[in-house]
């Protein structure tokens, strides 16, 4: 998928997690300065957690990617990376990992700066697991098994044409449109 597609997706997603949880993001971002100098922890589930994640959705969105470390060389007109690309920072035993720090993070300390960087770290990682549902699309795929090993794709677009353009589309109409029933529903 194309590095724009990433954000699009990342942000309908980070969105919908915001509504679902009844928060705009107008009002989580404008309360976290308060929140931090009234208060000593913070709560995953309160509009200031949750304002964290969604940023950190937001952060993520190409994740996998930039911790490939990559390089452009403007003479040769060549990406580089120090992580050979859809290989380590691809596959879901690295995500698994990844995923369970953050959120044990949140727990191990009680203190609001590492729980607000867990937080986002969490989002994180939300957000790099849609990057490899999206990555897994493509013709190309991502590895399952071992980090460098044999790719897997559905082979359903190829990147930056108009079958992702049409994915990412099907991608921001479903998930609003599942926002507002489940905030509906739990409202």
């Amino acid at each position: 998928m194309t590095p724009v597609g990433h954000l699009i997706t990342a942000a309908s997603m980070a969105t919908a997690f915001m509504r679902v949880n009844g928060l705009s993001w107008t009002h989580g971002i404008a309360g976290l300065p308060a929140f931090f100098v009234v208060n000593s922890s913070l709560d995953m589930s309160s509009s200031s957690g949750l304002t964290l994640i969604s940023l950190g959705m937001v952060l993520g969105a190409r994740g996998p990617d930039r911790l490939e470390f990559p390089v452009f060389n403007r003479l040769t007109k060549v990406r580089r990376s120090l992580i050979p690309h859809r290989t380590l920072t691809h596959w879901p035993g690295f995500w698994i990992l990844a995923t369970v720090i953050s959120y044990a993070s949140f727990f191990a300390m009680d203190d609001i700066l590492f729980q607000s960087i867990a937080c986002v770290a969490i989002g994180f990682c939300i957000a790099s697991w849609l990057h490899l549902i999206m990555d897994i699309m493509t013709p190309t795929g991502i590895p399952l098994l071992t980090p460098f090993g044999k790719r897997t794709t559905l082979n359903l677009y190829k990147t930056g044409s108009f079958g992702e353009w049409l994915y990412i589309l099907v991608f921001l109409i479903s998930s609003q449109l599942l926002a507002s029933l489940l905030s509906r529903f739990f409202a």
